[in-house]
């Protein structure tokens, strides 16, 4: 198997051509990007080289023209066996045709054999890796990487040399600019990233803030439509954050950790945190903060759509979800609640596919090299393999514990502050009394309470209003504390507090 992540993929079929491999099978979606790719390669040669490509629907075409109109994929096969040139034969969806058809995998083995001294090569194009058992000695694999900068770059060019004031624009493409659309590119596919370029550039004579807000929204929607990620957008800075002292250091040791001045000091990329605690503690917000800190994108994984059927099979989702994150980094992955697809339970009623998710993750966050920080979120530790626990998939497991005193009012005082109540009126030591068991999600509504019922009295929020507001939640530590107390047992020297305790 080859991979195309570390370079180029154009080097990467090069690579296949000049070692004389026959049949190369390119595991994409993007056939229009791989014919761009293959004709482009071909032109380097001397002299240049012809691709023919075949479908379905159009039989063999060669620049836009019908070289073979019989659909046939045999008839296709054995009209380029048959041609004296050297050349590439670019074969689009071809998974449909290899699965349980005999005739058709013989006739690649055939022309495998036949053309294994020379360099005509014939590219099957396919998003699915289907490839019959019988073929694997005789074909290669290139799991095709979403476009890296340089070819970014030059969809950026392509984009802006066909538009009316593509001078203006071209002057308005200033460094910094470039970089933030090279990002905004970044984990999407080639034709996706022309559209949201051409969407944001198009009729425009100048570079404004507005342009780069419109472009980092197209990408948002759609990375959206994919229904496996989501890219989050920045709503929580680190220091909206209250207490999580603990984590706030250990971040704070590892400011400059994607830095190149790390890697140089020997430094290694940091693999990610997983953390736990119950429901409402502030994990969640934890990781959005963490996305802040270091100014990445954050990437938003729903576990449950990797096992819905709705987007390929769990083990297809996934390697969509790694490609599109690697492509994107650095950036923050953010896992929620992971229990829910990675678990002892999820494994045993799901069979095999679960099963395989959860090695091919582990594998992952083993042995990854790209700058892709997972953020991890758990409320049932106890469901997770001990696998995915051990040293050396995380960097740390935190556990997050209900607010201690001092934390609580930071919290209270954050909430006031969001919602424009000036806190210096207030005596705290009732109110932190009062919270006492209450996690971050059930201070912020009693806070919110609070500010309802002055606005609908038409007055500022007084103390009794969040004494009272506080004071009618009953806080999940009351309604579950049996479940707290087994995780708190677990989490005892087996993972480090978030907080400040």
């Amino acid at each position: 198997m080859a991979n195309g992540n570390s370079k180029s993929f154009r080097d990467v079929i090069k690579d296949m051509v000049v070692a004389k491999t026959s049949l190369v099978y390119l595991l994409t979606d993007e056939d229009r990007r791989v014919e761009r790719e293959v004709k482009a390669l071909a032109a380097a040669f001397r002299p240049p080289l012809r691709v023919y490509v075949w479908s379905c629907t159009t039989g063999i075409t060669c620049d836009d023209e019908i070289v073979v109109a019989e659909p046939s994929i045999m008839k296709a096969l054995d009209w380029f066996m048959g041609i004296q040139e050297t050349a590439f034969l670019i074969l689009n969806d071809v998974h449909v045709f290899v699965q349980e058809n005999p005739p058709v995998v013989r006739k690649l083995k055939d022309v495998a054999r036949r053309t294994e001294n020379g360099y005509k090569t014939i590219f099957m194009i396919s998003p699915f890796l289907e490839i019959p058992a019988e073929m694997e000695t005789d074909v290669v694999l290139v799991d095709v990487p979403l476009p890296g900068i340089d070819e970014i770059e030059r969809t950026l060019q392509q984009v802006i040399s066909k538009e009316k004031h593509r001078d203006s624009l071209m002057q308005a493409m200033t460094d910094d600019v470039k970089d933030l659309f090279i990002k905004a590119g970044a984990g999407l596919t080639s034709q996706q990233m022309f559209q949201a370029f051409r969407k944001c550039l198009s009729g425009k004579a100048t570079i404004t803030s507005r342009e780069l807000d419109a472009l980092v929204e197209e990408k948002r929607q759609i990375v959206k439509k994919s229904g496996l990620l989501e890219l989050v957008p920045p709503t929580v800075a680190f220091d909206d954050l209250g207490g999580f002292g603990g984590l706030k250091r250990w971040l704070e040791l590892r400011k400059d950790i994607f830095s190149k001045r790390a890697r140089e000091y020997g430094l290694s990329l940091p693999k990610g945190v997983l953390l736990m605690g119950i429901s409402g503690c502030g994990k969640s917000l934890c990781i959005k903060a963490i996305a802040d800190f270091w100014k990445l994108p954050l990437l938003r994984l729903d576990m449950g759509r990797l096992y819905d059927g709705t987007k390929g099979t769990p083990e297809q989702c996934f390697e969509k979800v790694i490609k599109t994150a690697e492509a994107s980094a650095p950036c923050v992955l953010w896992i929620d609640e992971i229990e829910a697809g990675i678990a002892n339970a999820g494994q045993k009623s799901m069979g095999g596919s679960a099963s395989r998710v959860l090695a091919n993750f582990l594998t992952w966050m083993q042995e990854k090299t790209s700058p892709v920080f997972v953020g991890a979120t758990a409320n049932q530790i106890e469901l997770l393999p001990p696998e995915i626990l051990r040293k050396g998939r995380f960097d740390e497991l935190f556990y997050v514990e209900l607010p201690m005193d001092q934390e609580r009012e930071e919290i209270i005082r954050i909430h006031l502050a969001h919602r424009n109540v000036e806190a210096s009126q207030f005596d705290f030591a009732p109110l932190v009394k009062i919270t006492q068991g209450f996690n971050g999600a059930e201070i912020e509504q009693g806070v919110t309470g609070a500010v309802f019922r002055a606005f609908t009295q038409n007055r500022k929020v007084t103390q009794s209003d969040l004494y009272i507001a506080l004071e009618s939640i009953v806080p999940l530590s009351t309604t579950m504390q049996e479940q707290i107390k087994r995780l708190e047992r677990w989490a005892h020297n087996r993972a480090v507090k978030a907080g400040t305790g």
